[in-house]
């Protein structure tokens, strides 16, 4: 257990003094990481009255933020449906607004409590900064929050890899994957540009106040409505120029613990922290129609010209004179891996030898042993946008994965250029 959380323990069941206290805050504060101010001062006064002492007011900063860090970590945010955050019980108005912008101090009765910071002007919803920033004031170096920008912080191998800002000079840079600020239309776009002053921010993406399951329309893959945990990681309905209305595969659906074979993700783990659920290992992919991929069908909302099926005219020649052949560009959906093992298309005995594999749709639930070649692999798998790329990006151009598939696969793969992400389906050419 981190040392912030075994503290966290010591407060709740020790007599501590004010100076042990602070010591242990400045231990911890030079063995971790850097913590930035989060609104939790009503739990923090909660704490701090379950043990029936009041703390010096010259209790540091830094430990008010241990404790916090420490609620998340050790899982106290368990009432959040499926590990998932803002909406319900953890959709905490004060974390994002202000009423008057002029906060300076927390909501203890005392002016105590830490709070999230306000930027230098006004913002439009009461918002507490512009999007960007208040989002990463949150997410970017915390423990109790997926970390979504730059250096991984965290324990984990993340999922969705990183992001990037428009002013990044690297490691992560603007041309590796989706760059916050970023005004350009999106490669492969149609119309739907980011919003000139702000540029992309995390709202064109994801929803700020959560996507329960109830209140919201939820499909699956094939279009049939279902009750359950909502969309996954809070995806919008409509990015870009999608619509949920007229096309429902713009809902990306997920379950926590228990498969189903009807959503399209599917979380493993169910206990609390950032990791269990944002693992790559922990997270896989269903694949309930067998002509589309809701996560496709979800980008496409802004990357329009990339996805679609085999008889759409943007992915592909209908009128080829070999049936499915003729692509104009990547299929991301509706063909499966050595579906079409002659002229140049892809191997299943090619993916199924490789230790390390990226993430492919099962419609059967089966994903195979990573570490282990998979000679009982189904020839029913198929390729999606997660296959190829981190959807934040990496450190790689295009945020692509490098997996030669010899070593576990971070967040850029294992190996050294985009050959060797090719070649986990393809059996042209040699590895570099």
């Amino acid at each position: 257990m981190a040392g912030e959380a075994r503290f966290f323990l010591d407060v709740l069941v020790k007599d501590i003094t004010s100076n042990q206290i602070k010591k242990e805050a400045y231990r911890l504060k030079t063995s971790t990481q850097k913590t930035k101010t989060v609104n939790r001062g009503e739990i923090l006064s909660q704490l701090e009255d379950n043990r029936n002492c009041k703390p010096n007011r010259e209790v540091t900063k830094v430990m008010k933020h241990i404790l916090i860090a420490a609620f998340f970590v050790l899982g106290m945010v368990a009432a959040a449906t499926a590990g998932d955050y803002h909406y319900g019980t953890t959709l905490i108005c004060a974390d994002c607004h202000v009423m008057h912008f002029s906060q300076t101090h927390g909501y203890n009765n005392d002016g105590g409590g830490t709070f999230v910071p306000l930027g230098t002007t006004p913002e439009h919803y009461l918002l507490r900064d512009e999007v960007n920033k208040l989002c990463l004031n949150c997410h970017d170096g915390q423990a109790f929050a997926p970390d979504v920008y730059g250096n991984n912080t965290g324990t984990h191998n993340r999922q969705a890899g990183a992001l990037n800002k428009a002013t990044d000079a690297g490691p992560y840079y603007p041309q590796d994957g989706h760059t916050l600020f970023a005004t350009a239309a999106p490669p492969g776009g149609t119309g739907w540009t980011p919003e000139a002053t702000h540029g992309l921010n995390c709202i064109d993406c994801h929803h700020q106040h959560g996507h329960p399951g109830t209140g919201f329309a939820t499909y699956d893959s094939a279009g049939t409505g279902v009750l359950g945990t909502g969309t996954y990681r809070n995806l919008k309905a409509n990015p870009g120029n999608a619509s949920s209305t007229s096309n429902p595969n713009r809902w990306v659906t997920y379950r926590v613990g228990t498969n189903s074979l009807l959503s399209d993700v599917f979380e493993r783990a169910t206990g609390p922290g950032v990791a269990a659920h944002y693992e790559v290992a922990n997270v896989d992919f269903n694949e309930p129609n067998a002509t589309k991929s809701a996560y496709g069908a979800w980008c496409q909302g802004c990357h329009t010209d990339f996805h679609g099926t085999s008889t759409d005219a943007n992915m592909r020649d209908a009128a080829y004179p070999t049936a499915g052949h003729g692509w104009f560009r990547h299929p991301t959906a509706d063909i499966n891996i050595g579906q079409q093992p002659t002229s140049g298309h892809s191997s299943l005995a090619s993916f199924r030898n490789n230790l390390y594999r990226t993430k492919v749709m099962s419609p059967g639930g089966d994903w195979g042993t990573q570490g282990v070649a998979w000679a009982a692999a189904p020839t029913n798998l198929t390729q999606s946008c997660f296959s190829c790329h981190k959807s934040h990006g990496n450190k790689n151009a295009f945020g692509l994965i490098f997996a030669k598939g010899v070593a576990a696969l971070g967040e850029e793969g294992d190996g050294a250029d985009a050959r060797n992400l090719c070649r986990q389906c393809h059996v042209q050419g040699a590895d570099p």
